[in-house]
């Protein structure tokens, strides 16, 4: 059985970047299906190509669902629904997104909501009950490569986030100004620590070497660009702190994956974060620098509490496994057996 599995991105290289991409299309193929990629609706019209759409985010992705019903095929959605919360979306942005997950929702077979936040906004849009056809079920991560499992002396001095930055937008909501302008105090109690900042290269980093060359920080915050899988397990596995300051986060899985590798990580609690991080991160109010700063400065004043770290990466494992997105998905879509 053929499935499209479908996101508006510029290039498909981003479904091999992007881990909530490369999890779900590892957990299709998994279960038996054909994975064939798609960032164009027009693909949907080549009815004898596939028998499922799989479709990212509640909005243009309409179209594709649309095309899909025509030719009646099974569509199924998840992805993050940032604009139906009111803390974030303008009123015009929430009423579009509201206008776009009614229709997504009347062409869907079902939809994998992926944070209790988004769950709790989709129900306020149907006047308190969610639809039917909605599942709760979280992103996953390769949590085998990430779990933290040496000696938590060897962490390195170094607090690290990582973020998109190819537009100006999500820098300030992930907060990454936020993490310059604490460190910039933090560093005069800490000077042997470094930030170090990931991530893809656009009109937002050039903004953040900016902010590095404004304060002077040249020598202690290092911007790496964008780096491999592999590099961003290293860099979480030697970093003693993650910042997560966003106004935002559909989910988190940045903020997941910095826990399962050992880090105390230090977030805003909104949206989605509530679910990545539990009890087991230290959550601040993100418009209070002061907070934020003296948080810091406690963690790194004291040893690591490794129990306490444990229980997070224990979390983790628990709740956003790799194996547990898989069985989610079994129960939701069915799992298919090719014919030999």
């Amino acid at each position: 059985m053929d499935v499209f599995f479908y996101s508006s991105v510029r290039t498909k290289k981003m479904f091999s970047i992007q881990s909530y991409y490369r999890n779900d299309i590892c957990i299709l193929r998994d279960l038996g299906y054909n994975v064939h990629l798609s960032n164009s609706i027009w693909d949907f019209l080549c009815f004898w190509k596939y028998d499922i759409a799989f479709l990212y985010f509640y909005r243009y992705s309409f179209f594709a669902a649309l095309f899909a019903k025509l030719f009646r095929k099974k569509v199924y959605y998840t992805g993050g629904i940032d604009y139906l919360e009111k803390t974030f979306a303008t009123v015009k942005q929430r009423l579009l997104q509201i206008i776009f997950f009614k229709l997504c929702n009347f062409l869907s077979d079902r939809n994998i909501i992926v944070s209790s936040t988004d769950w709790e906004n989709v129900r306020e849009i149907y006047c308190g009950k969610i639809p039917n056809k909605c599942s709760l079920s979280f992103h996953s991560i390769d949590y085998s490569k990430f779990e933290y499992t040496e000696n938590f002396s060897s962490k390195k001095k170094i607090i690290s986030t990582i973020a998109w930055m190819v537009n100006l937008d999500n820098v300030f909501r992930k907060g990454v100004d936020k993490s310059i302008l604490v460190f910039s105090d933090f560093i005069k109690v800490f000077p042997e620590y470094r930030l170090v900042i990931a991530g893809p290269a656009g009109i937002g980093s050039e903004y953040i070497l900016k902010m590095i060359k404004q304060f002077g920080l040249e020598n202690v915050v290092i911007y790496k660009g964008a780096i491999s899988e592999d590099e961003k397990i290293e860099l979480l596995k030697d970093s003693r702190c993650y910042l997560q300051l966003s106004k935002y986060e559909g989910f988190g899985i940045a903020a997941i994956e910095a826990l399962a590798a050992g880090n105390q990580v230090i977030h805003s609690g909104n949206g989605g974060l509530k679910d990545a991080l539990g009890v087991y991160g230290y959550k601040v109010d993100i418009e209070n620098k002061e907070q934020v700063l003296n948080t810091l400065l406690n963690i790194c004043e004291h040893d690591i509490d490794v129990e306490f770290t444990k229980k997070g990466i224990k979390y983790v494992a628990d709740n956003f496994s790799y194996n547990k997105r898989l069985s989610d998905f079994r129960k939701i879509i069915g799992e298919y057996h090719a014919k030999s």
